[in-house]
């Protein structure tokens, strides 16, 4: 595999797979292994797309094979191996390079693919950890909005033009008292309700909705199951709302709670079934632990002209962050009249 990175990072510990192999140091640029991949994908290349692939990976959102949400080396070396089969030799650009999201470690490509007379796209989105594979997502029937970028940017160590130090830290005299210790942040949620879902064509049988909630940190919860509606209303107080811990300072970006993910699921028997989702940016909310009722709109995963809709309450409270830009807000007003006061001497 020439063209991949071959030196190895530190041995890592991974909850999904404590048996994979350390990822990859990212010599190589990410949308050249997005090509590479592609490559080694349409020549059935098993092996090398296997070693590509990180201890927490998953297949998701794959209509192309009819799966979602596997997890593990084995459950999705057995499914690239089907996908492999179909789409192998099948692609027309299969060596395109992959565009780089704003989150520095996504890229996506829309596959063509043609047999005879018979054209299809499909959505290629990869999550990468270092040059191994995070997150794997096929999407049969792509349209151009697939390559809209909806990631969160990556934050930055330090804010532009800040004062010198880190940003949790203001060199003294303090304008506005800092306590000792700051508790950790928190997000608040409670979900209200949903309207307007709906369901596969094929599939005739009422919803039982309910909504996931995850963190990058992997900070998970899990509404109760309202049966059979369409438009449900989430009233079970122990259920319908949570607080999650959020994590702000970590080394790898892909684990930092800048977002929360809203997944509406349709509960069955067997497998449940995704109904649509939606990405919450976190900077959207004030810092100071004021709730704020929130609606978004739900692209419906089985309808593409259907459009869901979900209610909720939020709270974010990072009172570090709330301190420092009150903080910062001081020293713009101290300096702001020291300038008043320079002018009227002149």
């Amino acid at each position: 595999m020439s063209s991949f990175a071959t030196e190895r990072a530190t041995e890592s510990n991974y909850e999904d797979n404590p048996s994979a192999p350390p990822a990859l140091a990212n010599l190589t640029p990410l949308p050249e292994l997005h090509a590479a991949f592609t490559t080694h994908l349409n020549a059935k290349s098993i092996d090398e797309i296997i070693q590509l692939l990180s201890a927490d990976v998953r297949l998701q959102e794959s209509a192309a094979v009819d799966a979602q949400g596997l997890q593990g080396k084995e459950q999705v070396e057995h499914k690239l191996v089907q996908v492999c089969k179909k789409m192998g030799g099948l692609l027309q650009n299969a060596t395109d390079e992959g565009h780089l999201m704003k989150d520095e470690v996504t890229t996506k490509t829309v596959l063509q693919l043609k047999k005879g007379m018979i054209r299809l796209t499909v959505g290629c989105s990869i999550v990468w950890f270092g040059g191994l594979i995070r997150l794997l997502i096929l999407e049969k029937g792509a349209t151009e909005s697939f390559m809209i970028d909806t990631t969160p940017p990556p934050l930055q160590s330090e804010e532009e033009g800040a004062e010198e130090g880190p940003p949790s830290s203001l060199l003294e005299p303090f304008l506005v008292p800092r306590p000792p210790s700051f508790p950790p942040p928190t997000l608040t949620l409670k979900i209200q309700s949903c309207s307007n879902l709906v369901n596969a064509p094929h599939n005739l049988r009422p919803i039982n909705p309910y909504v996931k909630v995850k963190l990058p940190s992997g900070t998970r919860h899990v509404t109760k199951v309202i049966k059979l509606n369409k438009n449900p209303t989430f009233t079970d107080a122990e259920s319908n709302g949570c607080i999650l811990g959020l994590c702000l300072n970590h080394s790898d970006k892909t684990k930092v709670d800048s977002y929360f993910d809203l997944q509406i699921m349709d509960w069955k028997p067997v497998k449940h079934r995704l109904l649509g989702e939606i990405r919450v940016n976190i900077g959207e909310f004030k810092v100071k632990g004021e709730e704020e009722e929130m609606e978004y709109s739900v692209n419906m995963r089985w309808r593409k002209d259907a459009t869901g809709l979900i209610k909720l309450k939020a709270k974010v409270e990072d009172m570090e962050l709330w301190w420092r830009g009150e903080e910062l807000k001081a020293r713009d007003e101290r300096r702001r009249r020291e300038e008043e006061r320079e002018k009227e001497a002149e």
